[in-house]
């Protein structure tokens, strides 16, 4: 009986960039993801407004507008052996095994990908070890202030250490209220001086040092594309069938700066 592809498809791509991972809060550019870049037109500056015009003709500004580029990266997995894929392919809990691994092996490269690119966008603005985590909050709401960004959207992703030290500082009528705006469902674990707040056992590469990041919604841009699955149905040699996937992923980290735009 041949691999039911479609099954297996739905199956893993469901279990792809969940909701409550920080790798979904930027702006979603997968609809685009079959291109190996995708060019995003960035608006600089403003153009001249005059009140009560006089003087004619006026000035002519130049469009000096540049553009952000998503590189998709093709991620594929080992393949794995079913030997028994007819009875994986009627039971949903035996074949979650299967999909659950492979979404998440996926999922982790995604991370890797995205915490790259955020950290290295912000490096010159990331909380390191010894700092005091609720000093670090009030500059990234003073950065965020100063450079215009909109009051929403605005994220921090703290390390399990920072996050249990940014406790210690809170007294408990601010913690109460902290806790009180967690949306477990999409990753966000509270929020403070209204940054939405994320958690994961280190927030930078490992050994790099990096307790918390933050960056905002507008910045940020991933795309994923639509999955494929590879098969081989008695694989000489593994005795059964032998399942792979494949999926491009993209990610790219550009703050804006003193432009506001929003």
């Amino acid at each position: 009986m041949a691999l039911n592809k479609e099954i297996w498809v739905n199956d893993i791509k469901e279990q792809l960039l969940p909701d409550n991972t920080f790798v979904t809060k930027g702006t979603d550019y997968s609809a685009f993801a079959d291109n190996h870049q995708i060019h995003i037109p960035v608006e600089v500056g403003l153009i001249d407004v005059e009140k009560d015009r006089t003087q004619f003709p006026a000035s002519v500004t130049t469009s000096n507008d540049t553009e952000h580029v998503i590189t998709m990266h093709n991620f594929t997995t080992d393949a794995v052996r079913i030997s028994n894929p007819t009875d994986v392919e009627l039971s949903y809990d035996k074949r979650r095994v299967i999909t659950e691994k492979l979404a998440k092996s996926l999922n982790q490269r995604f991370i890797e990908d995205a915490l790259f690119q955020i950290v290295a966008g912000t490096e010159d603005k990331v909380l390191y070890e010894n700092d005091s985590t609720i000093e670090y909050l009030i500059n990234v709401v003073k950065w965020f202030d100063e450079h215009n960004y909109p009051e929403t959207d605005r994220y921090v992703l703290l390390s399990a250490n920072a996050y249990s030290t940014l406790l210690k500082q809170l007294s408990e009528v601010q913690t109460n209220a902290f806790l009180s705006c967690a949306d477990l469902k999409t990753g966000v674990i509270g929020n403070i001086f209204g940054l939405n707040i994320m958690k994961r056992s280190i927030a930078g590469a490992e050994g790099a040092g990096v307790p918390a990041v933050f960056w905002h919604k507008r910045d940020y841009y991933f795309a994923l594309s639509d999955l494929e699955i590879y098969t081989q149905e008695n694989a000489p040699g593994y005795y059964g069938t032998v399942l792979s996937a494949s999926v491009r992923f993209g990610a790219m980290f550009a703050p804006a700066g003193d432009d506001d735009n929003s």
